[in-house]
C-alpha cells in the first residue's frame, strides 16, 4: 500500500512539459523573432526596443499544462533613460508614474532623437507622466501593421500557421493556429526597463513598469504596475520543494471549475510570503505532504480573510476584484482538499487513495496509467 508521499510524487511525475515541449519552442522562437524583426523596421520602437524576457510560469519552470501560453516582456527604455523619475502612485499600492521631464529636457534640441520627441509629445501629460493609452495605441499600430505585413501567417518548416492579434490588458496577444491539436498564445507585454536606484523599493535590481490599464479607468491614465519579476524569479529558485508544491497547487486549481479565478501570480504569491515567512530556514526541504497541507492552509486562510497582499506592496489586496461569493466557493473547495490529505497523511485506506488523485486530476488517468505500469511490470516479472 502507497503512502502519501508516493502518491503525490507519482502525480508529479506526470506534471510536466517535457514531451511538447520542443514542438512549441520551435514555433514560438520563429513567431517571436518574425514579429520583432518587423516591429524593429519601425521608428521610434527601432531605438526604444531593447531587448525582451520570457516571463509567467514558463520562465518560472511552473507550467503544468501544455506549453501553450507565453508571456514574453519586451523591454523599453527611452533616450537617456536614467533620466526617467518614478512617481510612487499615492493612490494604487504597487503603481508608480513616469515622469519624462528630464529627458525631455535633454533630448528637445537632440538631432538623433527627433523622432522619439515628436512622440514623447504625443504620449505624456502636462506633468510629462507618461500616458499609458498613447503608448499602448502607438504599439497596437506597429503590431497591427506587422500582422498585416505578414498576411497574419508564418511559414515554420514549411507549414503555414494562422495568426490572430488581440489587445487585453497590458498584453498585445498573438494567438497561433496550425492543425486540430496544435495552437498557442503568445502575450507580448510592454515594460518600461528601469535601474534599481530608479525604484521606490530598495535592493530589487533591474525592473519594468507595467502598462496595465485600470478597469474603466480615464484615458490619460498614467499610473503603471511595477513589476519584479527577476526578484521574484530568484526567491523562488533553488528551494528544494517549492516548485514540485507549487505546480501541484496550479494543478489543484486546474482540476476544480470553482477555482479557475484563482490565478497563477496569486499561488506564486502565496510562495513568496512563505518564502519571506521561512526566510533562512530548512523549511523547502520537509517532505511534499507536509509542505503542501501547509499552503493549502495558507491558500484557504487567505479566502477566509478575504485578501491577499500584493508581495512587493502589502496595501494592495490581490482579491480585490473578486466577490464574496467567489472567494466562499474557493475557501469551500480548498478547505475540502486540506481536509482529505490531512487524512491521507496520517493514514492512507483504500477509499482515501482516489480521493486524493482526485484532488489533482481531473479524471483518474494518473491512477489508471500508474496502475497499468504496474501490472506490465508484474507480468514482465512473473514471466
Amino acid at each position: 500500500m502507497k503512502n502519501l508521499e508516493e502518491i503525490l510524487n507519482d502525480i508529479n511525475k506526470y506534471i510536466n512539459i517535457d514531451k511538447d515541449r520542443q514542438k512549441y519552442a520551435s514555433n514560438f522562437v520563429t513567431l517571436r523573432d518574425t514579429i520583432f524583426n518587423k516591429l524593429r523596421k519601425r521608428e521610434p520602437f527601432g531605438s526604444i526596443f531593447k531587448g525582451f524576457q520570457l516571463g509567467g510560469s514558463y520562465g518560472d519552470n511552473l507550467k503544468v499544462t501544455k506549453p501553450n501560453e507565453y508571456d514574453l516582456v519586451f523591454h523599453i527604455r527611452f533616450p537617456d533613460n536614467n533620466l526617467i523619475s518614478v512617481r510612487k502612485d499615492n493612490d494604487l499600492p504597487g503603481n508608480v508614474h513616469i515622469d519624462l521631464t528630464k529627458v525631455m529636457e535633454k533630448i528637445r534640441k537632440e538631432k538623433q532623437n527627433e523622432v522619439i520627441y515628436k512622440h514623447l509629445l504625443r504620449w505624456v501629460n502636462e506633468k510629462n507622466y507618461l500616458i499609458i493609452n498613447k503608448l499602448q495605441s502607438y504599439f497596437f499600430s506597429c503590431f497591427t501593421k506587422a500582422m498585416q505585413e505578414l498576411d497574419y501567417r508564418i511559414n515554420v518548416n514549411n507549414e503555414v500557421f494562422k495568426l490572430r492579434y488581440t489587445r487585453a490588458g497590458p498584453a498585445h496577444t498573438v494567438e497561433v493556429t496550425g492543425d486540430v491539436d496544435f495552437n498557442y498564445s503568445v502575450d507580448f507585454v510592454p515594460g518600461i526597463l528601469l535601474e534599481e536606484k530608479q525604484s521606490i523599493l530598495p535592493g530589487v535590481g533591474q525592473w519594468e513598469a507595467i502598462p496595465k490599464p485600470l478597469f474603466l479607468g480615464p484615458k490619460d491614465y498614467t499610473s503603471f504596475r511595477a513589476s519584479y519579476y527577476r526578484e521574484e524569479h530568484k526567491l523562488i529558485d533553488n528551494k528544494h520543494n517549492l516548485k514540485n508544491a507549487l505546480r501541484m497547487l496550479k494543478k489543484f486549481r486546474d482540476a476544480h471549475q470553482n477555482m479557475l479565478k484563482m490565478k497563477s501570480y496569486f499561488i506564486k504569491t502565496l510562495f513568496l510570503w512563505k518564502v519571506k515567512e521561512e526566510n533562512y530556514t530548512s523549511y523547502w526541504r520537509k517532505s511534499l505532504p507536509l509542505i503542501l497541507i501547509d499552503m493549502f492552509k495558507d491558500m484557504e486562510k487567505s479566502f477566509n480573510h478575504r485578501n491577499l497582499p500584493f508581495f512587493w506592496d502589502s496595501r494592495l489586496n490581490l482579491y480585490q476584484a473578486y466577490s464574496a461569493n467567489v472567494l466562499v466557493e474557493m475557501f469551500k473547495c480548498v478547505q475540502s482538499a486540506r481536509e482529505t490529505l490531512e487524512k491521507a497523511n496520517v493514514e492512507l485506506t483504500i477509499p482515501l487513495e482516489p480521493r486524493v488523485y482526485r484532488i489533482f486530476c481531473k479524471w483518474r488517468k494518473l491512477k489508471n496509467d500508474n496502475d497499468r505500469n504496474s501490472t506490465v511490470s508484474t507480468e514482465q516479472r512473473n514471466k
